[in-house]
């Protein structure tokens, strides 16, 4: 399906009728696509993907930014009256996450950040990148998926993952990179108090895993899994793992949820 926006039209997809429901983006280039083998281990959720404006199906007549990502995701939850959900990002859509949840904390349950790129880009720091991005785009895509995947020598994903992410156009992945240069520095990220689950990667060569060490002192209700020996995108190499830390996590979020209604 296609949620209208007064400038986008976002692919969606939605699976299963479980109690809890996972509304899910990817990263930078990667559409909702990247979550579908993790949601094949919550068959007992609802599970509902978005390819985020500039990438997969989804498509935009506006400016790329956090902002107008964030409201995306906040329009996609009100269309599918998703009421109380956890929220899940991956790589640089955690900085989407996070400013939805802080423009509508009440929305959601809890949230789920996987190998979370949040901070902000320095000047200049994507300018080698970028410059070889519109030199030889699907080289410099290759590259980049051979770093997300240290862990797997697998030709199968790898081929994969370059076809999803070349569904964005070039144009695009500049702008979606750009944004990041938007984020507001790292100490004047508010304390939230949504219920947070960190997953990242101890061998992650894209996002430092010093970089969720920081997130998780700066939120209020966070816990950090380090996984060991995984890259980038744990959700796509071991999403059964990854999809059990999910589910107990959402669980204890529903309980707790259903623990302040109680005392409301």
């Amino acid at each position: 399906m296609f949620i209208q926006r007064p400038d986008a039209e976002l692919h969606v997809l939605s699976f299963g009728q479980g109690p809890l429901t996972l509304l899910a983006v990817g990263g930078w280039v990667a559409s909702g696509e990247i979550w579908l083998d993790l949601f094949a281990q919550l068959p007992h959720w609802r599970c509902v993907a978005v390819d985020h404006r500039g990438t997969g199906s989804s498509t935009q007549r506006g400016p790329i930014t956090v902002e107008t990502m964030a409201d995306d995701v906040l329009a996609v939850a009100d269309a599918l009256r998703l009421e109380s959900c956890v929220l899940a990002a991956e790589s640089a859509g955690a900085a989407v996450a996070l400013r939805a949840v802080q423009k509508a904390p009440s929305r959601f349950l809890g949230q789920v950040l996987a190998g979370p790129k949040w901070q902000r880009a320095e000047p200049g720091a994507q300018d080698g990148f970028i410059a070889q991005l519109q030199r030889d785009y699907p080289a410099a895509l290759r590259a980049f998926v051979n770093h997300c995947l240290p862990e797997t020598p697998s030709a199968e994903l790898r081929r994969w993952a370059l076809q999803m992410l070349l569904r964005a156009d070039v144009a695009d992945a500049v702008a979606l990179l750009r944004c990041q240069g938007q984020l507001p520095p790292d100490d004047t990220l508010p304390r939230l108090s949504l219920p947070t689950l960190l997953l990242h990667g101890t061998q992650d060569h894209i996002v430092p895993l010093a970089a969720s060490r920081q997130l998780a002192a700066q939120l209020a209700q966070c816990e950090l899994h380090e996984l060991p020996g995984l890259g980038h995108v744990p959700i796509v190499t071991a999403p059964r793992d990854v999809a059990a830390r999910i589910d107990t996590f959402g669980q204890r979020c529903a309980l707790m949820g259903e623990a302040a209604q109680r005392r409301s």
